[in-house]
């Protein structure tokens, strides 16, 4: 079965958070923060998370109930990731930057997101290529390589055809998204050739068993279509088994409630919020996502914890404590 929607709306919102110490100063062109007996208060700067939770709202409704439960819990969680990461060293999210990507946002549509093809939300740091960074944002070339890791080095995105080894589109130049076999590519349109390793469609269509990109039922068409194909949506929550099924429909559940792909209850489903990371597995994986588990809850920040997966979303496990991946780590 084909993993058929991207995460890029998940990964753009990492791109909108991971690191760290304090926000850098309004006459510097960062976020602008106001002073007092509780020390410095945000006053604005991370207002372009409101516009990107509407947009994952518009473009993957599934996916937000599934990472963040609703639109407020996306703003509330993306805001605090989007607080760090514009304190990093040379960070390029400038309060202008921000403004310019929340009206980037506004106005563009989902074949935009999910085809990594927002410029405006490519924020651009000012640490050279080879410099020791924290998240993207920080870099000039716009991509901080960790491999894996909690700190990286910074370098250039990649071009067509040329190797994204993280797996992310963050990796990849504008309006190229990071295959399956790790290439940066431009995405096929539907109709067109396609191949998964080399040429994956854009979320909302597949790459069927005849090499072209097919679109994949609505959640509106399920009592009335048959499946085009076999395939996962996590963008609106619809699957096929194969080609001339009956299209099904996963569904979200909540702490200590069965969840997988094929769960006791014998619908599929993944927890909210938390996704795939709260579904701990008691089966086997396909594509990452359990056959079967029961929902836990993902620890909070500064909570213990042993792997990231106890996190919540943009946060990692480090020195076993879950913590914003941020710049001030790499320094």
């Amino acid at each position: 079965m084909k993993h058929t929607t991207s995460f890029a709306l998940v990964l753009l919102a990492s791109a909108c958070g991971g690191s760290s110490g304090g926000l850098p100063a309004a006459d510097d062109g960062g976020i602008a923060t106001r002073g007092g007996n509780d020390g410095p208060v945000v006053a604005s700067g991370c207002d372009h998370v409101t516009a990107l939770c509407a947009k994952l709202h518009e473009c993957a409704p599934f996916l937000l109930e599934a990472l963040y439960g609703d639109v407020n819990g996306c703003a509330d969680r993306l805001t605090k990731v989007c607080t760090e990461q514009a304190g990093s060293n040379g960070s390029g999210m400038t309060q202008t930057a921000i403004l310019a990507c929340e009206a980037a946002l506004k106005t563009a549509t989902c074949d935009d997101v999910f085809g990594n093809n927002i410029p405006g939300c490519s924020f651009r740091g000012t640490l050279a290529d080879g410099s020791a960074c924290g998240d993207s944002s920080q870099c000039q070339g716009g991509f901080c390589n960790t491999g894996g890791s909690l700190c990286g080095t910074c370098a250039s995105k990649k071009g067509s055809g040329e190797a994204c080894a993280s797996g992310s589109n963050d990796e990849c130049q504008i309006a190229l998204v990071c295959s399956s076999g790790k290439l940066c590519a431009t995405p096929a349109v539907v109709g067109g050739p396609c191949d998964d390793n080399t040429q994956p469609c854009l979320s909302g269509s597949f790459c069927t068993s005849a090499k072209t990109c097919a679109l994949t039922v609505k959640p509106d068409q399920i009592q009335t279509e048959k499946c085009p194909g076999a395939y996962i949506n996590f963008a609106d929550g619809t699957f096929c088994t194969g080609k001339d099924a009956q299209p099904g429909q996963i569904v979200t559940a909540t702490k200590g409630e069965p969840c997988g792909l094929a769960p006791s209850t014998g619908q599929p489903a993944l927890c909210a919020p938390g996704s795939v990371a709260a579904c701990a597995s008691t089966g086997i994986t396909i594509l990452g996502v359990p056959t079967q588990g029961v929902c836990t809850e993902l620890k909070d920040d500064d909570f213990a914890c042993t792997a990231s997966s106890d996190c919540q979303a943009g946060a990692q496990c480090i020195a076993e404590t879950c913590q914003i991946p941020s710049g001030k780590y790499c320094q």
